[in-house]
């Protein structure tokens, strides 16, 4: 059965660049479905954001996914960020985390192996749909961590390095 194989990662640490090199060199892939909402809703001036309304984000982003995630595949699929991803987020804001989260079935949709690029200061940077600071990264990026492990998935953590072998890394596992 194909699956979504997920990049995930704190904010700014190179997963939509990797998705888009993968998409170059044929993969299936899927966009970060939590920016495109930012970007939505700044666009709507809606407060359904990460800093504003995360609760209303969160549904938004829980409702896009599964609709994504309803879409067939015909062959293993990456995706910019997995629906546990939410969880990580809501942790690092201490909010409480929905049933319909916390009784997903994951392992339905998702590969066990989930690709996970560290926080990199030297890449970092912000822009009107990351507002995080290093700080706030960091935070996530141990929430993912530890949200990826609970869940039982294998966390493949991406080397520092260049694009070319962190896509290397990554076929060098899936492919």
């Amino acid at each position: 059965m194909c699956k979504r194989i997920i990049i995930t990662g704190a904010p700014g640490t190179g997963k939509t660049s990797l998705i888009d090199i993968l998409q170059k060199k044929g993969h299936a892939c899927f966009s970060e479905i939590s920016r495109q909402i930012i970007i939505q809703q700044q666009q709507q001036q809606s407060n359904k954001t990460p800093w504003e309304d995360l609760f209303g984000f969160t549904n938004l982003v829980y409702q896009q996914t599964v609709e994504e995630l309803h879409i067939p595949i015909h062959k293993n699929t990456f995706v910019d960020r997995g629906l546990p991803d939410t969880i990580a987020y809501l942790q690092t804001k201490s909010e409480v985390i929905p049933d319909y989260l916390l009784n997903f079935p994951f392992k339905e949709y998702y590969n066990n192996t989930v690709f996970l690029a560290p926080f990199w200061e030297e890449i970092y940077v912000g822009d009107p749909q990351r507002l995080q600071s290093s700080k706030d990264a960091i935070e996530i990026h141990n929430n993912l961590l530890q949200v990826y492990t609970a869940l039982d998935f294998k966390i493949e953590i991406l080397p520092k390095t260049t694009l070319t072998k962190r896509i290397e890394f990554i076929q060098s596992i899936i492919i």
